[in-house]
């Protein structure tokens, strides 16, 4: 089984759908006045808010402008965010049993930090590779390609668990198996795809 695994956050490690959500339709209505329903807006789940905002602006000022306030609306609203149940359990026991833990996401370096202050996991893992330290994003197998780099690790002994298609798809052109943390994840098709089906946490533990 793998020796080291790695984990995306929003949707894998913390329930943050209604924050990013809530936070970006704010956004829009406070910058441009329209207002998309939730479930217009699920596709900005999994990737850069840099690739994100390119739905509504092709403006590169406008585009760091409607970052910039997303960002500031999404720490605001941070409070709705919360660890998915028996995610800090399996941590430890992953970490009790020798296993390494990184994590790839595409928040930035910023964003991942309003992540560490308000969820006490930073001890858990040995690298953090967010969307501040690639050029390219996921799905290109880049970050993750860039956390075995880091770890010195070996790709064929290296599993990462996500919950969005980006996720199944980056880990696929990494050359690395992957597992779906079904508690987070939108149904799709292609997800009878992955190489393991994870219903809650505990699953993970048992797998190593």
């Amino acid at each position: 089984m793998s020796k080291t695994i790695l984990f995306d956050v929003d949707g894998t490690l913390v329930d943050t759908e209604k924050t990013i959500i809530k936070s970006w339709q704010k956004t829009l209505k406070d910058t441009l006045n329209i207002e998309p329903k939730a479930e217009e807006l699920f596709y900005v789940l999994g990737i850069p808010g840099t690739k994100a905002v390119q739905k509504y602006s092709n403006n590169p000022q406008q585009s760091k402008e409607l970052l910039e306030l997303w960002e500031h609306n999404d720490h605001q609203m941070f409070h709705y965010a919360k660890l998915f149940s028996g995610i800090e359990n399996m941590l430890q026991q992953l970490t009790a049993k020798g296993v390494q833990l990184g994590i790839v996401t595409s928040r930035t370096n910023q964003e991942m930090k309003i992540v560490l202050d308000k969820f006490n996991l930073e001890k858990y893992f040995d690298t953090f590779i967010t969307a501040s330290k690639t050029k390219l994003h996921k799905p290109n197998p880049e970050p993750i390609l860039k956390a075995i780099e880091t770890l010195k690790v070996d790709p064929a002994e290296t599993l990462y668990i996500g919950d969005s298609i980006y996720d199944f798809q980056c880990a696929k052109n990494a050359k690395v198996e992957f597992a779906l943390a079904s508690w987070g994840a939108k149904d799709n098709p292609e997800f009878s795809k992955v190489d393991y089906l994870l219903q809650k946490p505990t699953d993970l533990v048992k797998l190593v």
